[in-house]
């Protein structure tokens, strides 16, 4: 019976180690190229949005419906983390992961999927 449950507690960790293996984090200049001069696309609260990462560190944060937002990105030289500001909460960190179906902000312990498409592409 013990030989059973040993069986069965290796098959659990094995399939969590597995499981934890499809998610990667980027380092910093793999978050500066994929940010740098494109849109992400996503969903965040909720609300479809739509983000441009201008070279120069401007962000455009465009939600579906609602108000844009002018803020500012950059990636930490420390952390490799990306970093955006916003007015409202200054310079906050994410975690930029490769999941097994895309790519992810990772913020308070949260995955928020997203896409990126090649420039500028704020249109609905």
């Amino acid at each position: 019976m013990f030989r059973r449950y040993f069986m069965a507690g290796c098959a659990l960790l094995l399939a969590g180690a597995s499981a934890g293996a499809s998610e990667t984090a980027l380092n910093g200049q793999e978050v500066y190229q994929l940010l740098r001069g494109n849109t992400a696309s996503g969903l965040w609260q909720g609300t479809p949005y739509k983000s441009y990462f201008d070279p120069n560190g401007a962000t455009l944060y465009m939600p579906q419906t609602g108000e844009p937002a002018l803020g500012k990105w950059r990636i930490n030289p420390d952390t490799g983390q990306y970093e955006s500001w916003w007015e409202h909460v200054g310079w906050t960190s994410y975690t930029v992961v490769r999941t097994a179906t895309g790519l992810a902000w990772v913020h308070e312990g949260q995955n928020h999927a997203f896409t990126i498409e090649s420039g500028r592409q704020l249109s609905w």
